[in-house]
C-alpha cells in the first residue's frame, strides 16, 4: 500500500526519514524518493530543516536522553557515545519524541538543559552525561 499524498505531508512535517517512511509502508526509499517527485513535495520546507529540535529518546516508559540539534539527528545513532544508548537505538529499542523546534541553536539547547534537568532530578536521562 502507497501512502497518499496527505500522509505522506503528514510523515514529513513530523521529520520522518525517506527511509523511516518506507519500513511503515514496506516500500523502498527510492519509492518514496518517487512519490515526493509525483506529488511535487519541497521535503526541506515540510521538514523545516532550517530549524533546530529538541527530542527525548525513549525506553520502556522513561526518558534515557535528550538531545537537540538538526532536524534528523534524534535518530542518528552512529555517532552516539554511549555503547548501550548505540546498540539500543541500532535494534529499534528506543523511540524518540521531538518536542520542540527552534530557528536559533541556543533557544534549543538552552531547553535541552532544562529538560536534562528535570529528568535527571526524577532519575532519568541515564545517557546524557554533561549539560552544556
Amino acid at each position: 500500500m502507497l501512502p497518499t499524498k496527505e500522509k505522506l505531508i503528514d510523515h514529513l512535517i513530523e521529520k520522518m526519514t525517506n527511509q523511516d517512511i518506507a519500513n511503515v509502508y514496506g516500500l523502498t526509499f527510492q519509492k518514496i524518493i518517487q512519490l515526493i517527485k509525483k506529488y511535487k513535495l519541497n521535503p526541506d520546507k515540510l521538514r523545516k530543516v532550517n530549524h533546530y529540535i529538541v527530542y527525548e529518546h525513549w525506553l520502556d516508559g522513561k526518558v534515557v536522553y535528550v538531545g537537540s540539534g538538526i532536524w534528523y539527528r534524534c535518530r542518528r545513532y552512529t555517532n552516539r557515545r554511549n555503547s548501550e544508548h548505540k546498540e539500543l537505538m541500532a535494534t529499534g529499542k528506543i523511540h524518540y519524541k521531538i518536542v520542540a523546534e527552534f530557528e536559533k541553536m541556543n533557544s534549543a539547547r538552552r531547553l535541552e538543559k532544562e529538560l536534562i534537568q528535570k529528568y535527571r532530578a526524577m532519575g532519568q536521562a541515564k545517557f546524557n552525561i554533561q549539560i552544556h
